[in-house]
């Protein structure tokens, strides 16, 4: 086996770390979804339409994540008993897939002892090593990219259901609004507009 470098280690803790961060951000759309569709969170528009909303979120998005997840958690997990990554028989697959993945391991139940490097003790800081090992940086970086689509699909269809904000909106109407406000005091745009409505 060719010896892991310091280097190649921070550089898989550095994807590890990106993937984990997009996986939370889709998974607290996703999860504000789930309540959504079961009628437990507070929504703006009518709660069937909201519903039929996120009712209709692509499925195909969820199965690729969840067989990418279960592709790393099988290497970096071995000896643990995994959720089924098929979301026809677990429409959940993803989701739970994605909480062992940030809990590392601690939402996994069942554990079976192994005694290896990669056994059930394989706590989440050995992953960055153990990522390496298994030459998985593509994996993370495929399941960061997944994730993040997904979050995006998730993402609107929260805004569409009333459930969520566009942040990102308010955010450039208040750019733009602070923009007008320091032409309008600092840059002489009132003095102008005020010598052009008395001539």
């Amino acid at each position: 086996m060719v010896a892991i470098t310091t280097g190649e280690v921070r550089a898989a803790a550095a994807e590890l770390s990106k993937m984990r961060g997009s996986l939370a951000a889709w998974l607290k759309y996703r999860t504000l979804n789930g309540r959504v569709a079961a009628g437990t969170a507070a929504v703006r528009k009518p709660l069937g339409y909201a519903q039929r909303v996120v009712a209709a979120r692509d499925m195909s998005l969820e199965q690729d994540l969840a067989q990418k997840l279960h592709a790393l958690l099988e290497v970096v997990m071995k000896g643990q008993r995994l959720p089924d990554p098929d979301i026809r028989s677990n429409p959940q697959a993803a989701v739970q897939l994605a909480s062992v993945a940030l809990m590392g391991g601690a939402a996994v139940s069942s554990p079976t002892a192994t005694g290896s490097l990669l056994g059930a003790g394989a706590h989440p800081w050995l992953w960055p090593a153990l990522i390496v090992a298994g030459v998985l940086l593509t994996v993370t970086t495929a399941i960061k990219t997944a994730a993040d689509v997904a979050k995006d699909r998730e993402e609107k269809a929260c805004i569409e259901a009333g459930a969520c904000t566009d942040f990102g909106f308010w955010l450039k109407a208040g750019g733009v609004i602070a923009v007008a406000w320091f032409a309008w005091r600092e840059l002489g745009l009132r003095e102008f507009v005020t010598k052009k409505g008395r001539s």
